[in-house]
C-alpha cells in the first residue's frame, strides 16, 4: 500500500462570505470560489492524478467539477467526504449561536470533541465514517494518486488521523478555501507531506469566518 491522497476543501461559497454555518446545508461557490477551484485545478496538472473522490454536496460537487475537467477524469461522489452535520446550527451565523446557544458554542470553542448539537453530528462521528473511506480505498488501490475534495471541519479530522492526534486539536489546523493538503500512506502509516499548502494563490484569498473555523 503505497497510495498518495491529494486532500482539498471546495471554494469559497456565498455562505463562507456571509459567515453562517454551512454543514450538509449548501451554498454556491463565489466567483472568488471558482477562481480558487480553477487556480487549484492548472496548478494541480503537475501531479499524476488517477482518480478523483467528492463530497456529495453541492460546493464540493463543483470545485471537484472544476478539477476534472483540467484534470480530464470523472468525479466519484460519496458522502463520507460531507462536511460535519451542524443540525439545528446550520444557516445561522456565529452571533446567532453565540446568543441562543451559549453553553453549547463554549463546548464547540473549547472541547469540541465532546461537542454535540440537535439534529447534527460529532466529530467521533466523523472520524469514524472518514477513516472507514480511507481504509476502503486503501485495500481498492495501490500505488495511485487519489484526489479528494471535501470541507473544512471534515479535512482537518482526516488530517488529524493521520497524525494520530486527538479530535481536541480540531482548531490546531487551518484549512483555507482550496487548499491542498499531501499524504502519503506507506506501510508503516500516513506522511503528511503539505498541509493547508495555498502558494497556487497569486493574491490573498482569507475570508469571513464561519462559526465552524
Amino acid at each position: 500500500m503505497a497510495n498518495t491522497f491529494y486532500i482539498v476543501r471546495h471554494g469559497e461559497t456565498d455562505w463562507n462570505i456571509l459567515g453562517k454555518t454551512q454543514g450538509h446545508g449548501n451554498s454556491n461557490l463565489t466567483e472568488k470560489g471558482i477562481e480558487q477551484a480553477t487556480t487549484l485545478a492548472n496548478s494541480m496538472s503537475k501531479y499524476p492524478i488517477d482518480y478523483i473522490y467528492s463530497s456529495d454536496l453541492g460546493r464540493a460537487i463543483e470545485t471537484a467539477n472544476i478539477l476534472a475537467d483540467k484534470l480530464n477524469l470523472d468525479v466519484n461522489k460519496t458522502n463520507a467526504l460531507r462536511e460535519m452535520g451542524f443540525g439545528v446550527w446550520e444557516g445561522l451565523l456565529m452571533d446567532e449561536i453565540k446568543e441562543n446557544y451559549s453553553d453549547m458554542y463554549s463546548t464547540w470553542r473549547n472541547t469540541p470533541h465532546l461537542f454535540s448539537v440537535p439534529g447534527g453530528e460529532t466529530l467521533s462521528i466523523i472520524q469514524d465514517r472518514v477513516d472507514e473511506f480511507i481504509k476502503e480505498i486503501n485495500e481498492k488501490y495501490d500505488n495511485k494518486h487519489i484526489l479528494l475534495v471535501s470541507h473544512s471541519v471534515t479535512v482537518r479530522v482526516i488530517l488529524l488521523s493521520c497524525l494520530g492526534s486527538g479530535l481536541e486539536n480540531i482548531y490546531r489546523i487551518k484549512q483555507d478555501n482550496t487548499a491542498l493538503n499531501i499524504v502519503e500512506f506507506k506501510d508503516y502509516g500516513p506522511v503528511v507531506i503539505k498541509m493547508n499548502d495555498t502558494s497556487h494563490f497569486k493574491t490573498n484569498y482569507t475570508v469571513n469566518k464561519s462559526a465552524l473555523e
